[in-house]
């Protein structure tokens, strides 16, 4: 029974993380839900860390985040004094860093990773279904995130998306280890989502991730037939959704031709010197904009020339929080990708060599939603290495 209940207490936190999932028909209660799961987590910890059980796992993250919540508060500092946007429309901006302390409420909750596992997979599939309502709907709108009709797809930016990464990893090592032919089909619905997202990179980032599960996985016990059988998927999937790929390919040789006039490269540039107005900020970091202030503005005109600081990855991070957002960032990735963990948890090791081949492009790290699977990741990262130093059964 209590077990259920640190489940539910997880669920409603991930759901509160994605806002609702932006769901349209809620309006701005929607956006009250980033805030409301912020509160849950600071309440809940206060009562585990005064009234709950002391005694937990080695936290092996800790150096990593605190160095995160010390960007807060060298970039707040810098948004005051260089931008003039006052401390509380700061604090408030920056919501979705608390997600951080995430990490600490489910080392007091002692979740199960098992259960955090079988969360995955519902969200995983919850997100196939959402958008796959959204797509078949389009243009009417029943979820308020970016969405735009590009690259002969409907692209749709929808919240959580990254339990549908770990669920896609967790079907691949799911199906190397038992040739399972259900798993590779969950495997290409997952994959078949990402393709209809239309993203370049991301398409690419999976299916390089794939073929390393492939090569490394241990478990695998027939690696030519399971590559024949993955070849097939990949080509069925190509035949399936053969408009998007012309159309991307289009692209990709637009692009390429611009060379350095790219609107990444230029913006990237435009952010790390014109946009700095104290060298301070090299370090500090220049603070997360409110929408309304006078430094949202200068970001939302910015915006209107298709300068992105999302676009631009760990850069535009970079750029927001400074150079401790960055350490703790890379830390977190470097220490997740070479402590050991049991080979029953490997998706994990996948899934941030793809967070890891993604930060160039992808500013996840200042995403709530984000910041929440990933803090579920790490936590399961702790537990999985204390079981095989102590040789424990996770049976907490």
């Amino acid at each position: 029974m209590l077990a259920r209940i640190k489940n539910i207490y997880v669920i409603i936190i991930i759901i509160c993380s994605t806002s609702f999932f932006k769901l349209s028909m809620l309006g701005p209660i929607a956006k009250l839900g980033e805030i409301l799961g912020v509160g849950i987590i600071v309440v809940l910890l206060l009562m585990h860390i005064v009234y709950g059980d002391q005694k937990t796992f080695p936290h092996h993250f800790t150096v990593f985040i605190l160095l995160i919540f010390l960007s807060l508060i060298t970039s707040m500092l810098m948004a005051r004094f260089s931008r003039d946007q006052n401390f509380a429309d700061t604090l408030f901006a920056q919501r979705a860093i608390y997600y951080y302390l995430f990490y600490f409420l489910l080392h007091q909750l002692k979740v199960r990773p098992a259960d955090l596992e079988r969360i995955f997979i519902i969200f995983g599939f919850l997100h196939v279904a959402l958008y796959l309502v959204q797509f078949f709907l389009f243009p009417r709108i029943i979820f308020d995130v970016f969405i735009l009709e590009h690259r002969g797809t409907v692209r749709i930016y929808l919240k959580g998306s990254d339990y549908l990464a770990i669920a896609y990893f967790m079907s691949i090592q799911a199906f190397f280890r038992t040739n399972k032919i259900k798993f590779l089909i969950y495997t290409m619905v997952f994959f078949s989502i990402f393709v209809l997202l239309g993203g370049r990179q991301t398409m690419a980032i999976m299916a390089f991730t794939l073929v390393l599960f492939l090569i490394f996985s241990k478990k695998v016990r027939s690696r030519l037939f399971i590559g024949f059988l993955v070849a097939v998927c990949i080509g069925l999937v190509f035949i399936m959704f053969q408009g998007i790929f012309e159309a991307l390919v289009t692209q990709s040789i637009h692009d390429r031709s611009r060379g350095s006039e790219y609107i990444r490269i230029v913006a990237t540039k435009y952010f790390l010197t014109d946009f700095i107005k104290s060298p301070w900020a090299y370090i500090t970091g220049n603070g997360m904009f409110a929408p309304h202030s006078s430094y949202g503005i200068e970001i939302n005109r910015l915006m209107a020339r298709g300068y992105y600081l999302s676009d631009i990855g760990l850069f535009g991070n970079y750029v927001i929080y400074g150079a401790f957002f960055v350490m703790g960032v890379i830390g977190i990735c470097i220490k997740s990708l070479t402590i050991r963990i049991n080979s029953t948890q490997a998706y994990i090791r996948y899934m941030f060599i793809a967070i890891v081949l993604a930060l160039l492009t992808g500013g996840g790290f200042v995403n709530s939603d984000f910041i929440c699977a990933t803090m579920c990741l790490l936590y399961i990262i702790d537990i999985s290495n204390v079981s095989l130093k102590e040789d424990l059964k996770i049976g907490i």
